[in-house]
């Protein structure tokens, strides 16, 4: 049973050790953080995304439900398993996005599962919001026909770009030849016009006659788990790495990012995800990218992202990660070029409160996090003090 609002005393975290070491270069000052539990009660909830009047949509993924959590506290269900919406594995009601023009439309976004005679596959559908905040309707699908196996590397990932451009992150399906196939929108990062779907005239094969191809903007992920935009425009992608190398990657246009668990011998199975199969593959034909960063080998099971603001003083800017596996959340401190400077796992959010899952930076600056331990799952507020 969901319980709403309930709102733990927050308490100022000490900070960890490094904090109180005399700052470097490489090393910058570090916040106290307080940590809030907004919302309680709930299962593995995915995504988060604020309304222009601070009400906050929800998502649980495999309940396929979509709530809302009024600015005074107060919660209730939008819609609860829409005709067709399908959960299974790791798929479900997944990323939720207010679209730019909410003020005049009332509409948002969602990728999730969806099965009609049978096949499944993913979706990104457009919403709208009645007046009332009850409920909503269906207004039009964006994006249909991602792949979808047994529910496995689902993906799901949207943020908003500049000029109403829509970004969606998606899983490779667990099929092989997916990542580097560009008729598959399996393992890809798309960019389509947020209101209708379609490709963004810049985009690198809007001439293709395939569709799923003319919304490609990079290629050769694995399994895109979250979109991040920073300050100055550039788009980055979280992704679970196969035993080793989870990865950060700064998005360029047309890049490929090297995912190809395709056999490479008699013996392998037609989804490889052995030794031989990095995650960037420099063997391929052409240029592959590099991750910004990589967990190296075991992987952590990195998910959502956000980059934080101000309110974290020298950590203004920096890209925080929420990860599953590890039970943490990481703060990636990034150039203006993109090279690594600096990771942070802050202690108030180090096993403290399970899995982590989305991360969101909130109109107030704060960072909300959501968990995916299974059950009493939560919704977290986190407060910087430089």
């Amino acid at each position: 049973m969901m319980r709403w609002s309930r709102v733990v005393p927050a308490v100022l975290l000490s900070v960890p050790l490094l904090a109180v070491q005399a700052a470097s270069p490489a090393q910058a000052a570090k916040p106290d953080l307080t940590v809030t539990v907004v919302q309680d009660g709930l299962a593995i909830p995915w995504d988060l995304a604020f309304l222009p009047d601070r009400s906050m949509l929800f998502t649980e993924r495999t309940a396929k439900r979509l709530s809302l959590r009024t600015a005074d506290g107060s919660t209730r269900t939008i819609f609860t398993s829409p005709t067709h919406m399908w959960a299974s594995g790791e798929t479900g009601l997944m990323s939720v996005e207010v679209a730019a023009d909410f003020a005049t439309t009332r509409e948002f976004i969602t990728c999730h599962g969806y099965k009609a005679d049978g096949n499944p596959e993913v979706r990104v559908v457009r919403w709208r919001l009645n007046t009332a905040m009850t409920s909503a309707s269906y207004v039009r699908t964006l994006v249909a026909g991602l792949p979808a196996t047994s529910g496995r590397h689902g993906g799901c990932a949207l943020v908003k770009g500049s000029r109403n451009q829509l970004y969606v992150g998606t899983g490779d399906a667990a099929t092989g030849t997916n990542p580097q196939s560009l008729r598959s929108g399996g393992g890809k990062v798309l960019r389509v016009d947020a209101t209708t779907g379609k490709p963004v005239s810049t985009n690198p094969y809007v001439r293709s006659g395939n569709k799923m191809t003319q919304r490609i903007f990079t290629y050769g992920h694995r399994n895109v788990q979250g979109l991040a935009r920073r300050s100055d425009g550039s788009i980055w992608s979280v992704e679970h790495g196969s035993y080793r190398d989870d990865e950060v990657n700064r998005l360029v246009k047309q890049g490929n990012y090297g995912w190809n668990p395709v056999p490479r011998s008699s013996g392998d199975p037609a989804y490889n995800e052995g030794a031989d199969s990095p995650m960037t593959d420099h063997t391929l034909p052409g240029a592959q990218r590099s991750a910004a960063w990589r967990s190296g080998d075991p992987t952590v099971a990195t998910s959502g992202a956000a980059f934080v603001g101000s309110s974290w003083g020298d950590w203004n800017g920096a890209l925080a990660v929420s990860v599953l596996k590890d039970s943490e959340l990481r703060l990636l401190r990034f150039s203006s070029a993109g090279s690594l400077r600096e990771v942070w796992k802050p202690s108030a959010l180090d096993g403290t409160y399970g899995r982590l899952r989305g991360a969101v930076r909130g109109p107030d600056g704060a960072l909300y996090l959501t968990t995916s331990n299974g059950s009493d799952d939560k919704i977290l507020k986190v407060t910087a003090t430089p």
